[in-house]
């Protein structure tokens, strides 16, 4: 669904603020420190309960407060259905999530219900971070497909690979009896696990490639795109296929993972290889390129969200820090051909992204001034 209405309250420096009437797009603008990055994040946390920048949710509640509050009044891509979602997180950790007037017992519930990409000055990571930070992007789009069950069997391998570490931290060296029902419940869930990513991750591949391509620019401003051709990108799914199933693996790594402590292969240790030509892509390509290649990755999960029927939105931090131009007017235009994407995007200057040339259509985006942690609408 997209946010029609946001409502943030105790949120970092936002005391109490909103955005009424929002649009397919919407510019937040203002001075460093005005709180339009708290705003992307309060969407972040209405959509998955805590936040992009930090796992420390004391830090975004404002200090003297004993709770943080973020709703939303959402409505799907035609305007047809609206539901409201609130989302509570106290400063003694308690969490409370309601949606349509019913408290939610589980994160799973909210799969689905507004899937939000965050693209900001960190998605260098994707390519230059360790495996988690791609891990986490490999589950997005298979967290938010209600029919795949992804938020249950991940919960029962985590379960699983917790007990087994467990074991194996004890150092217990021959009485393998006791290692397997968890090698068991390990293997049949990393196995579930693993074809939900690769079937995901298969109908990722093409749409990145498409979006890809379009970051082209042609020479215009004399740094020009590495070539789709040359960015391939390969699922490890944390384990070698070629020494047979997950099972056969843990069994047959069972002394080795004791001496170690911990289990070595599963889908805990998948990652996505990312490479230009024969090298990784992080160690041969620009800053200014590793960025469109990141973009081009963010872009294309939201489009196969799309195209599985879901609405999604982006939130885009501060987008004139690191990309020219011409890469600017791609991610928008390649925005602007998914119907379902909503956007949200921070600038300093409203100026800085001279949206209202590469809309075919203005009147789908709104405007937004922060000041002072507070915000109000204004003209384009």
């Amino acid at each position: 669904m997209h946010i029609k209405q946001l409502y943030a309250e105790n949120f970092r420096n936002l005391a109490s603020v909103r955005l009424d009437d929002c649009g397919r797009f919407n510019l937040i603008f203002g001075l460093n420190g005005s709180g339009k990055t708290s705003v992307l994040e309060a969407i972040y946390t209405l959509s998955m309960t805590r936040s992009f920048r930090t796992r420390q949710m004391l830090q975004v509640i404002q200090e003297d407060k004993p709770h943080l509050l973020v709703t939303g009044k959402l409505v799907d891509s035609q305007q047809a259905n609206q539901i409201q979602l609130g989302v509570q997180r106290g400063r003694d950790k308690s969490v409370l999530v309601k949606m349509a007037g019913q408290t939610l017992k589980s994160l799973a519930e909210l799969s689905g219900v507004l899937p939000v990409q965050v693209l900001d000055a960190r998605c260098f990571e994707l390519l230059e971070g360790g495996p988690a930070v791609r891990r986490q992007f490999l589950d997005w789009p298979v967290f938010h497909v209600k029919h795949m069950a992804f938020f249950d069997v991940w919960s029962r391998y985590r379960k699983a690979l917790k007990q087994r570490n467990a074991l194996l931290r004890r150092g217990i060296i021959g009485d393998w009896q006791q290692f397997q029902p968890w090698d068991e419940a390990l293997a049949e869930a990393g196995e579930k696990l693993t074809v939900l990513r690769r079937d995901q991750f298969s109908a990722f591949l093409p749409l990145f490639e498409q979006v890809y391509a379009a970051f082209d620019n042609d020479g215009k401003d004399g740094q020009k795109a590495v070539p789709s051709s040359d960015i391939q990108m390969r699922l490890k799914d944390g384990w070698d296929q070629t020494e047979g199933s997950l099972r056969e693996v843990l069994v047959r790594q069972r002394e080795a993972d004791a001496k170690q402590g911990f289990t070595r292969s599963g889908p805990h240790r998948a990652d996505i290889d990312v490479r230009c030509g024969a090298y990784p892509a992080a160690q041969v390509l620009s800053r200014g390129q590793i960025k469109s290649v990141a973009s081009a990755m963010k872009i294309a999960q939201l489009a196969l969200l799309a195209n599985q029927g879901l609405d999604v939105v982006i939130a885009i931090d501060d987008l004139p820090a690191e990309l020219d131009i011409y890469r600017r007017e791609t991610i928008f235009r390649q925005l602007a051909e998914i119907p379902r994407a909503q956007v949200f995007v921070t600038a300093i200057d409203k100026n800085d992204l001279q949206i209202e040339g590469w809309m075919d259509t203005p009147d789908s985006y709104r405007v937004f001034h922060v000041e002072h942690g507070g915000i109000e609408s204004t003209r384009v």
